[in-house]
C-alpha cells in the first residue's frame, strides 16, 4: 500500500507571521511553491496558500504590502501521519476541501502533500494499470 510520505515534498518552507503577504508571495515565486508553513517564534500556526492570495487578499481588495499573513493565513493546520495510505489522505483533503496537508512523523511536521502530488500519484498508478 503506497504511504502518504512516499509522495509528499519534504521541503518545508515558512514565513513570519508578522511577514507581509507581498512578502510571502514573493517568497512562494522564487521557491516555485504554493505554500508556506506560518511561523510564530518556533511554532507552526498556520499555512498560506496560493488560494488564499487570490481569495483573502487580491479578491478583497487588500494592499499586499499592508496585510500580514497572519490575518489570511489558514489555521489551525490540518495534518496526517505519513505513513497513513494516500488514498485515505486524498479523501481527507476532498473532505477537508485543502489543496495542501500537512505531513507528520511522531508529531513532527516532515512535508506536506499537494494536489499536484496526488495528480501525479494518480497519473503513475493509472500508467501501470494500462
Amino acid at each position: 500500500m503506497d504511504e502518504l510520505g512516499d509522495y509528499m515534498n519534504s521541503s518545508i518552507l515558512s514565513i513570519d507571521h508578522e511577514s507581509s503577504v507581498q512578502e510571502a508571495a514573493q517568497y512562494m515565486q522564487a521557491n516555485h511553491v504554493g505554500s508556506l508553513l506560518v511561523k510564530k517564534f518556533d511554532e507552526f500556526v498556520g499555512i498560506v496558500t496560493d488560494t488564499d492570495l487570490t481569495r483573502k487578499v487580491l479578491g478583497p481588495g487588500l494592499n499586499p504590502d499592508a496585510t500580514e499573513v497572519a490575518e489570511i493565513m489558514t489555521s489551525p493546520l490540518l495534518t496526517m501521519d505519513r505513513y497513513i495510505p494516500i488514498d485515505q489522505a486524498n479523501e481527507f483533503m476532498r473532505k477537508n476541501k485543502i489543496r495542501h496537508l500537512i505531513v507528520t512523523e511522531a508529531d513532527k511536521i516532515v512535508g506536506i502533500l499537494s494536489v499536484r502530488d496526488l495528480v501525479a500519484y494518480y497519473a503513475q498508478s493509472f500508467r501501470m494499470t494500462e
